[in-house]
């Protein structure tokens, strides 16, 4: 099996598949061909495919296989085959999609530290784009299946074992968010009894000890848009800028311990801004009349609802601040200048979130305004097409949006752009609480006293992962895709599929290091020895428990 392994990851690293780019779909072609060529698969091709994800840019596919055995008891093994960009690599990128020592030696002229220089020196480890993040995991998922697969020909499979592999998880997870309604057909095909999902992410660790994860961290992007009113420069008072709001916003929140989780002894990081600026087009001698931004919000627990309040609280707060902060300055700067009369500056308070505009646009206007606002969708749905990000086009459209409502004002409009990941746990899902725990405890046990190996686990995986997917808690839908201008046939979530099938999902891979830099390695032992038998004996575990 070791060979076999790597022969299989050495092939799939070879396959460039960079997120979202035209080449990702080159590792979807491989393993869809690998499966092919499965006898067992020859003998039931109606139980396997390429899924197709609709309206997808890059043409994009999720392999799939599903290996009946005595009992529908069954385990998923899913992960993605789509990896990070490669220019970190430096002189040595035109070696990433390689295993073996030209690209080690490579590694070894640059600038390593303590602990890089002697994982590379000791031979213990694969290095290269994907090796660890996390093809490495996928290669074991797809020698168990050929592995599983003969078993089931021969009438010795005791349970049933379903293998996707999955697309874009390093920017939108369109592939997870496609295959989830097949999960769902496949299911209610075949009489399956879903008992567990691993994805074979690559396992951080602690200390001695490899970590497996119960549960995934959930991900919400909110998006501030402010506008304030155009002055020129030499005329500021006349006027307030834009970024003035965002940046009373940006200071209450960025850090802000308001938005952390805490789950036993673990919490969530804090809110954390990844843009702000104004969207000027042209530069011009007037203040910004409209800035934006958006955010990472990470959850155990806290809903959308619950987010977009603290928000919108802040918003209202902050509004209020900025305007009498600015008519303060003014009053001063009034007494030097005799030309200034104004009694004061004042603005009355403006916030919205985007269901609550569109619900006072949709009164006033009717179908004109959804008139416009589909043909709105259609260009923000076609910036997408053409390469834009979900954050961009959602920024685009709430721009256009606040020019239709034409409120002559300062105003702050809150919205959300996916991706959407919502919070899971194994432990959690109903009818089946404790499980994920009683799963680690088994192979807590195993690995320690079959490998030595020290295992530890964690209730949230922060990195968030695929595994968002896999259930879902009774919330508001409706509510939740109204503050999400981009919600519809360009990025959607089978809400009625993730909640019928209700997985206890846990990540549990081999051991990784710094993936996503230059220095990703993946370490032999447990890729090639421990995980392959692991993940049996999990597996196993799971069809009797």
């Amino acid at each position: 099996m070791k060979d076999r392994i790597l022969e299989v990851l050495t092939k799939l690293v070879a396959c460039e598949s960079i997120s979202c780019t035209p080449k990702e779909p080159s590792a979807s072609v491989y393993v869809n061909d690998f499966i092919k060529h499965i006898p067992y698969f020859q003998e039931h091709p109606e139980l396997c495919g390429a899924y197709e994800i609709p309206n997808d840019p890059f043409g994009r596919t999720v392999p799939y296989a599903l290996v009946l055995g005595k009992s529908r008891n069954t385990v998923i093994l899913s992960g993605h085959i789509d990896v990070v960009s490669t220019e970190v690599y430096g002189d040595a990128e035109p070696l990433a999609f390689t295993l073996g020592p030209e690209l080690e030696a490579k590694l070894a002229t640059k600038d390593l530290n303590e602990i890089q220089r002697k994982d590379l020196e000791s031979g213990e480890w694969f290095w290269g784009r994907g090796a660890a993040d996390m093809k490495g995991g996928i290669a074991i998922a797809m020698v168990l299946l050929e592995m599983y697969a003969k078993l089931a020909q021969e009438g010795k499979l005791e349970g049933s074992y379903l293998f996707s592999a999955v697309a874009d998880e390093e920017c939108y997870s369109a592939g997870m968010r496609a295959i989830m309604p097949k999960y769902l057909e496949l299911k209610n095909k075949y009489s399956l009894k879903f008992k567990l999902l691993i994805d074979p992410e690559p396992a951080s660790e602690d200390g001695p000890a490899q970590v497996l994860s119960l549960g995934s961290i959930g991900k919400t992007m909110p998006v501030i848009m402010t506008q304030g009113a155009v002055a020129h420069i030499g005329h500021c008072y006349n006027g307030m800028s834009s970024l003035n709001m965002l940046a009373g916003i940006y200071q209450r929140t960025g850090g802000s311990l308001e938005f952390v989780d805490v789950y036993k002894d673990e919490s969530s990081m804090p809110l954390n801004w990844q843009y702000m600026r104004d969207i000027k087009e042209t530069y011009d001698v007037s203040l910004p009349f409209r800035s934006c931004g958006y955010m990472t919000v990470l959850s155990f627990k806290t809903t959308i609802s619950e987010t977009l309040a603290k928000l919108k609280k802040i918003c209202v707060e902050v509004f209020d601040e900025e305007v009498n902060k600015l008519n303060a300055q003014y009053q001063e700067f009034k007494k030097h200048n005799h030309f200034e009369t104004k009694e004061k500056i004042y603005y009355p308070n403006c916030v919205y979130t985007v269901s609550e505009l569109c619900d006072k646009l949709r009164q006033k206007d009717g179908a004109a305004f959804d008139e416009f606002y589909d043909k709105l969708y259609d260009q923000a749905k076609d910036m997408i097409t053409k390469g834009k990000s979900y954050p961009d086009a959602t920024i685009y459209l709430m721009d256009k949006l606040l020019s239709y409502a034409d409120i002559k004002q300062p105003v702050v409009l809150i919205g959300m752009a996916p991706p959407y990941y919502p919070a899971t746990h194994s432990d959690q899902i109903d009818g089946r609480e404790g499980y994920g725990s009683k799963v680690f405890e088994f192979a807590k046990k195993l690995s320690e006293e079959k490998f030595g190996q020290a295992l530890t686990s964690e209730h949230y995986f922060t990195g968030i992962s695929d595994n968002s997917y896999t259930s879902i808690p009774d919330l508001n839908f409706d509510e939740i895709t109204a503050n999400y201008p981009m919600w519809g046939s360009a990025y959607s979530l089978d809400f009625d599929a993730i909640k019928e099938i209700s997985v206890p999902s846990i990540l549990y891979g081999p051991i990784g290091r710094e993936y996503h830099q230059w220095s990703e390695r993946v370490n032999k032992r447990s890729l090639l020895e421990v995980m392959p038998e692991m993940l049996q004996n999990v597996i196993e575990f799971a069809w009797e428990n």
